[in-house]
């Protein structure tokens, strides 16, 4: 496919993507032939809506992207996901159900109707965030306690799970962790007694730990060691009641309190008890990336900002602009002494990473740990939105970079190869956006020295989404 150029906002933001049964792709390049099951990807899939404009990256109708892998070949299918959102959005043009940064379109009446009478909104089941296997189910997983069940290799929707019945009043991460057939998530809870809630979500009634808050921070993750789960709430907070009269957005609810500082919460996994409480100094952070024990010491990597602008960044005003200038999320290494309750964080790389994965299967909650994925900003090229993939060593700092001109990978997604003895010993998956040639590909990488190995173009430019799974065959 060649085309004429494009920008970034126009092929990667702001349309609706076409529906496709599976289309075999051209594949330049050799992929292994060990590779072998289906790549999964969700994020906004409709950002255009006729009579209502949508505000935020965070706020489009989910939509999955396959690409089936088998023996060097690759199918290429999209579905929207089946919900009362997206259903009610394609039919009337316009929300009915709240998103991230954008609420349905009220009345004056209803307006000023809110303003006397708490009126709770209707709690999106817009699933667009993530993919996981859950037990023996794939599901699709937002920031709203609820799940959409799928088919990996049709991309058919089957049915919602709710981890919270009625549960607008609660929040939940869209990143579970896995400890053998245990799946474990974060709710957290706005009302007169708002709460962090460790839960089991193969059993959703059995909570296994709460920490009671006065303002619950916005959690879009946490974390994990082999010992602990780790809560680490930043000073962007909201006031409860506020929230529930649901005057605003759901995140324009919150306010960024740089004097409060940031708290990390440390739960026994054994007990569900606090283990302990950290004070420090204020950041923003949408992801964990590992975490694990060393004597009396607690580490924590963590992808984190200075300070919450990255929100105000994702508003489709700002990366409409082509020069927009991102913050730099980077990789920050916490020790948290469990004894003497001292924490000391230093940043470990200066590369900017977004977006970030690990080899979670083998190195979730393991020191041997050495090499993070992500998206970032080549640091010859700083303007505009994500450019470059990142594989990054937080031991020593070193940075491997993959670049070409005009394009903007997605979520890095590693592959160990089959006599795997590392995590760079193996491949890495990304949707790549090609606003040069106005379109975008499966780009296949070699993890030892990031050079690529195979791409498989698509059928048409796909929005820029989120985060991915690879479900073997």
């Amino acid at each position: 496919m060649k085309e004429k150029p494009t920008t970034f906002f126009e092929a990667g933001m702001y349309h609706n993507q076409m529906e496709h049964a599976p289309v075999q792709l051209s594949v330049t390049g050799r992929i292994p032939d060990w590779l072998s099951g289906n790549f999964v990807r969700n994020g906004p899939g409709m950002m255009v809506l006729p009579e209502q404009p949508l505000k935020h990256w965070f706020d489009g109708m989910a939509a999955l992207h396959g690409f089936s892998i088998r023996q060097g070949k690759v199918e290429y299918s999209c579905r929207f996901l089946e919900c009362a959102s997206y259903a009610t959005a394609r039919a009337d043009g316009k929300l009915t159900y709240s998103e991230f940064a954008t609420d349905p379109c009220k009345s004056i009446f209803k307006k000023v109707q809110s303003y006397v009478i708490p009126s709770p909104p209707n709690m999106t089941d817009n699933a667009k965030v993530n993919v996981a296997k859950i037990g023996e189910r794939y599901m699709a997983l937002g920031e709203t306690p609820m799940m959409i069940e799928f088919d990996p290799k049709t991309l058919e929707t089957y049915g919602m799970q709710e981890l919270i019945p009625d549960g607008f009043a609660y929040k939940t991460t869209a990143h579970p962790h896995f400890e053998g057939d245990t799946a474990f998530n974060l709710v957290v809870k706005f009302g007169m007694f708002s709460f962090y809630r460790i839960h089991d979500v193969l059993q959703p009634k059995k909570a296994i730990s709460s920490v009671f808050v006065k303002n619950p921070a916005y959690l879009h993750g946490f974390g994990m060691s082999k010992k602990y789960f780790i809560i680490a709430a930043g000073p962007l907070t909201a006031v409860p009641l506020e929230l529930l009269f649901w005057k605003r957005p759901f995140i324009e609810n919150h306010t960024w309190n740089p004097r409060e500082g940031a708290k990390i919460y440390v739960i026994e996994k054994s007990t569900g008890k606090l283990k302990a409480k950290f004070e420090t100094e204020a950041f923003f952070s949408f992801h964990h990336v590992n975490a694990w024990e060393e004597g009396e010491e607690l580490v924590m990597d963590i992808n984190a900002y200075d300070d919450a602008n990255i929100i105000q960044k994702y508003y489709l005003k700002e990366l409409e602009r082509p020069d927009v200038e991102l913050p730099f999320g980077t990789i920050r290494r916490y020790r948290m002494n469990l004894r003497t309750r001292k924490v000391n964080a230093e940043i470990r790389s200066s590369a900017c990473i977004e977006l970030p994965r690990i080899d979670y299967e083998r190195y979730n909650t393991d020191a041997a740990y050495r090499h993070v994925y992500g998206v970032s900003l080549h640091p010859d090229h700083r303007q505009g939105f994500y450019n470059s993939l990142v594989r990054i060593n937080p031991e020593t700092g070193e940075n491997l970079y993959w670049y070409e001109n005009g394009c903007h990978p997605g979520e890095p997604y590693f592959i160990p190869s089959p006599d795997s003895k590392n995590d760079k010993d193996g491949i890495v998956l990304s949707i790549v956006l090609d606003t040069i040639r106005n379109c975008s590909f499966l780009l296949v990488l070699d993890a030892q020295n990031f050079q690529e190995l195979a791409r498989a173009e698509a059928p048409e430019p796909i929005i820029y989404g989120f985060h991915s799974g690879f479900f073997s065959a």
